[in-house]
């Protein structure tokens, strides 16, 4: 076999061993870990080849906006009169091939014909949703790995592509975000590795490769804006880069754009701007430009507990020695435009420290941060390169090397056990308390998200006793006290608004045998709880909440119990009666003789 033909072989084994491993990983926990941000995304591409419309008009009374998603504001009113989605659409543009293979396969697997209806709004197509959805983003991201490699590999030999490589698809969010649910991030990754891919091969393509190259760097550029609006910074820097470099053959590289048209129109024909449903989701500007947002947003960004990109990937502080040599090697091609993009990264992470929101809601991780880690990860390919591989084996490079493996195994096993651990039911971003409203939670040393994940992942391998006829019999406790969130206890009366929320602490203690299970555990069923029942004059039950227990106390052991209640919207007088439980097993057998610990309740107007 020639030598040629044998290396391309190996190659093409290479690249390919990379994407299956990608999504055999991406796959193995079994779970789609998402939110509604990408219910529109997953949805537009069926109610196309099903209803025939881009309208999301018949899911206004839909399962959607049921309680289980309410409020529903995914969805909103167009200027159209239409109902739409309030995030940008390209997410859908992308992935429209593979939803047209689901839709394909979906109707031939059930034997549906073209006259035997499928209703997308119906709770019934719901697991199906999810599935496409986990199938769709972990494709793009196994193909946006392969991408990052292959642009690795037209500069860096294979040794030093494999590691950073396995960094931006294993140590990052680019696992726990972009494979596991169709969030804007991944797509936009998928389209700024591409521009990367695009303008290195245009940099070593003969002249009428070159424009095909810029042709197809455009191409990726068009779609930014209507991906994910923050990532237009790339495409931006891309345009800059290649006018200064290739002059008027840049041309080519506008005329790529022309894919950013079905983003522009689909925001003119609903809404009449170009920011699109974004106009709608924001009422004022999503940004606070003052220093003390700056100092919050920042240092939550970067080493919060619960979001900081250093706390759960510290491997990409690697990237500062890369981008120094990048920035020294500026006077070539390559460099000068992984310099433009690098600068494009490092104004995309500022802004998000202006960001009032820049915890990201729930998620995982620094979610916001996964915009830049194909930059971040590019970089530590000169830092491989110049500090590691082409030192000597001395004191120092043993050193060096050890820090570099420790950071890694960390940034990895951060990822691993936020895949493998999840648990929505035990899920750290509302339980006790909601991070959106009680922000304090997202700078917890203890119980950060990663311990929680940890402890779900520990208690899936090592199996509790929980279900065993004498653990249920020996639970037992008491309620001691019940108090408000300043630690007051409350008295024979509590006084609300309608519909008002309120933080309620119970003191409780294990007078049982068996130890208990608190919120931290993540387990969900066998967790110790206090529930909470509220009845109406006529003694008939209207509601019923859950306060969450911590620790895990044993016998004569006390503990908290907290949660955020909301009080019925209806005024009057009501009881609101507390007792222990085991989630998802029952009672207490203890319950039945113990008297229930009651508080009146009286809601005004």
């Amino acid at each position: 076999m020639p030598e040629r033909l044998k290396a391309n072989l190996i190659f093409t084994i290479e690249v390919l061993s990379i994407f299956l491993f990608c999504i055999i990983t991406y796959l193995a926990n079994g779970v789609t870990i998402s939110s509604g941000d990408a219910i529109p995304n997953t949805l537009l591409a069926f109610n196309l080849l099903e209803n025939h419309t881009f309208h999301f008009d018949a899911f206004r009374e839909s399962y959607f906006c049921s309680d289980n998603y309410s409020p529903c504001y995914f969805f909103t009113e167009a200027n159209n009169g239409h109902l739409s989605s309030v995030y940008p659409i390209g997410p859908a543009i992308v992935t429209f091939p593979l939803y047209l293979v689901f839709y394909v396969c979906f109707k031939y697997i059930y034997g549906l014909s073209a006259s035997v209806p499928l209703d997308l709004t119906s709770a019934n197509f719901e697991v199906y949703r999810i599935l496409f959805e986990k199938l769709a983003a972990t494709i793009t991201t196994a193909v946006t790995v392969v991408i990052f490699y292959l642009s690795t590999r037209l500069k860096f030999d294979r040794n030093i592509s494999l590691v950073s490589t396995f960094v931006f698809a294993f140590a990052t969010n680019t696992w726990m975000t972009s494979s596991q649910g169709l969030w804007q991030h991944g797509i936009s990754n998928l389209a700024v590795t591409s521009i990367i891919f695009c303008l290195l091969k245009a940099n070593r393509a003969v002249e009428q490769r070159q424009k095909n190259w810029l042709l197809l760097a455009g191409f990726a550029c068009g779609l930014l804006p209507g991906i994910r609006p923050t990532s237009t910074l790339y495409m931006i820097a891309a345009i800059v880069y290649s006018v200064f470099t290739y002059q008027l053959k840049s041309i080519y590289l506008f005329f790529g754009l022309f894919s950013a048209i079905p983003s522009i129109l689909w925001n003119l024909y609903y809404f009449s701007n170009l920011t699109g449903g974004y106009s709608k989701l924001f009422s004022g500007s999503p940004y606070i430009f003052n220093f003390n947002n700056f100092i919050k947003a920042s240092l939550g960004t970067f080493i919060s507990p619960s979001r900081g990109l250093l706390i759960f990937s510290p491997i990409v502080l690697y990237f500062l020695p890369g981008a120094y040599q990048v920035f020294k090697l500026r006077s070539t091609k390559d460099e000068k435009m992984i310099a433009c993009m690098t600068i494009a990264a490092i104004i995309l992470s500022l802004s998000y420290c202006f960001y009032i929101v820049w915890w990201a809601g729930f998620s995982y991780g620094s979610r916001f941060m996964t915009d830049i880690m194909p930059i971040i990860c590019y970089l530590l390919n000169y830092f491989l390169t110049i500090k590691i591989i082409n030192n000597r084996v001395t004191k120092t490079f043993i050193i060096n090397i050890s820090v570099f493996i420790c950071l890694l195994v960390f940034s990895t096993l951060t990822q691993f056990v936020g895949a493998f651990g999840y648990n929505p039911g035990g899920q750290w971003n509302s339980i006790p308390l909601n991070i959106d409203k009680y922000q304090y939670r997202l700078w917890n040393i203890r119980d950060n998200p990663i311990e929680r994940n940890a402890n779900a992942l520990f208690y899936k391998i090592i199996k509790l006793p929980i279900d065993n006829a004498v653990y249920i019999q020996d639970l037992d406790g008491v309620i001691k006290k019940v108090m408000d969130e300043n630690n007051q206890p409350f008295g024979s009366l509590i006084l609300v608004k309608a519909g008002s929320q309120k933080i309620i602490k119970a003191n409780i203690e294990n007078t049982g045998l068996s130890k208990w299970f608190g919120y931290e555990s993540a387990i969900e069923k066998g967790e110790v709880r206090v529930r909470g029942r509220f009845y109406d004059e006529n003694n008939q039950q209207i509601n019923e909440v859950r306060l969450f227990v911590s620790g895990n106390p044993k016998q004569y052991e006390s503990s908290n119990a907290i949660a955020s209640i909301i009080f019925p919207e209806k005024p009057g007088m009501y009881k609101l009666t507390l007792d222990l439980i085991a989630e998802g097993l029952g009672e207490f057998p203890q319950n039945v003789s113990q008297p229930k610990y009651v508080i009146d309740v009286k809601v005004e107007d």
